[in-house]
């Protein structure tokens, strides 16, 4: 298990089949530090403690028939109501492509929750009845299937552990990632300023702030016209964002 001594900020507990899955992916980098400097807590429950099957088992056939297995309620029950036991109140989230998609905003939101529990399921799905008497709501991390719910729960540990206070080493970090103004973040550079692969823009070498201000919100605009439209349009754009993007387009036209 992996916890700081003292629990001084953000909580999770995931109850996963594959804990040193979790654990060990969460000891590195930001996460890892975050861990160690007690910035973040975390606690893996493996369900197959929590079973009365002598084999360990925690998976059954569906009723009504159909293909895979599913996993079963009583030891993931247990194993959430024990986590909660432990850690007091709880938001328990259950990582699933059926829930609803997680994005910055999310992230965001999550970080209101001091303990949240990570529900991993794996197969072909979990009993409903967990969903119906211990989940608060479920969470998805795209259109798209994997495995477990593993993976998709160190996605929201990451994402909303750089949000908490402290974790990152420069505290404006976050707030230049993209999506944190709903746009995508500009193009970054760092030395050499030109190599056989190309130049660093000039603008970005003359230490005018403004006009560096300006260019990294052109090119974050250029960016998300190109790669994420659907951004702009839920998006109240200023006036300033409104002549850029004119100017983008001019640019691209001409």
């Amino acid at each position: 298990m992996l916890s700081g001594q003292v629990i001084t900020s953000m909580r999770f507990d995931v109850i996963t089949l594959f804990p040193d899955l979790v654990e060990e992916a969460l000891r590195h980098g930001i996460t890892g530090r975050a861990i160690k400097e007690n910035l973040l807590t975390l606690k893996t429950w493996n369900p197959r403690d929590f079973t009365d099957s002598k084999t360990g088992r925690i998976d059954d056939k569906p009723y009504g028939g159909g293909p895979g297995m599913v996993m079963e309620s009583e030891p993931l029950i247990k194993a959430i109501q024990k986590a909660k036991e432990l850690s007091g109140s709880c938001h328990v989230v259950y990582m699933s492509p059926q829930g609803r998609s997680f994005n910055q905003k999310r992230a965001e939101e999550f970080l209101q929750h001091e303990k949240i529990i990570l529900l991993s399921g794996r197969y072909e799905g979990i009993d409903e009845r967990v969903i119906e008497s211990e989940v608060d709501e479920i969470c998805s991390v795209g259109d798209f299937v994997v495995s477990g719910g593993e993976i998709p729960a160190l996605l929201v540990i990451d994402a909303v552990c750089r949000l908490e206070e402290g974790v990152l080493g420069d505290p404006d970090s976050s707030k230049q990632d993209s999506f944190s103004d709903g746009l995508l973040e500009f193009p970054q550079y760092t030395r050499p300023d030109s190599n056989e692969f190309g130049d660093v823009p000039d603008v970005l070498l003359g230490g005018n702030h403004s006009e560096i201000a300006k260019w990294r919100l052109k090119e974050s605009l250029r960016r998300t016209l190109k790669l994420r439209p659907d951004l702009l349009k839920s998006r109240e754009l200023t006036n300033q964002e409104k002549d850029l993007i004119s100017e983008i387009k001019s640019e691209e036209n001409s």
